[in-house]
């Protein structure tokens, strides 16, 4: 039926100053479904990558804590504590920017925050392998905190649009 409506528009005749016809109302529906599915699907898929962000972000803080225990006691730990760029909100950051192709401000302050903590938590570490735990306590319980309290913040925004 479609096709037949099709072939209709085109072997019609018709002044060159008519307006071509619209396409029935219909049809469009039909063909912005698709459409439609595709969004819905994608952001899924970007609430869920999102969601997985946060998990990565959350098991990151707890490898944290088990490297500042152990640079405390002055031991090695198994598991290396990734960078910024390595972390899984690192990576997650890095895709989104790229599959977005313009400067987004929610995106750029999330950024500015994340190497903000990781910055902090590396002043942390290094307090505890000095065997300043008196300086990392001070830190963890102010800057680093706020930081970490914040990054989450942004992420849980984003999770509501």
């Amino acid at each position: 039926m479609r096709l037949q409506k099709i072939l209709q528009f085109f072997a019609r005749s018709r002044p060159a100053s008519e307006a071509p016809l619209a396409q029935p109302e219909a049809d469009a529906a039909h063909d912005a479904a698709p459409a439609r599915e595709t969004t819905r699907r994608h952001r899924a898929l970007d609430k869920l990558a999102l969601q997985t962000a946060i998990i990565h972000h959350l098991e990151w803080c707890v490898l944290f804590n088990e490297h500042l225990s152990a640079d405390a006691a002055g031991q090695t730990p198994l598991t290396p504590l990734p960078n910024t760029a390595d972390s899984g909100l690192g990576l997650w950051l890095d895709a989104v920017r790229e599959a977005s192709g313009e400067g987004d401000a929610q995106l750029d302050e999330l950024g500015d925050e994340h190497r903000r903590f990781h910055q902090l938590a590396q002043q942390a570490l290094a307090h505890a392998r000095q065997g300043r735990m008196d300086l990392a306590s001070t830190l963890l319980n102010t800057d680093f905190e706020r930081s970490r309290a914040r990054v989450l913040e942004l992420l849980r925004s984003m999770q509501k649009t």
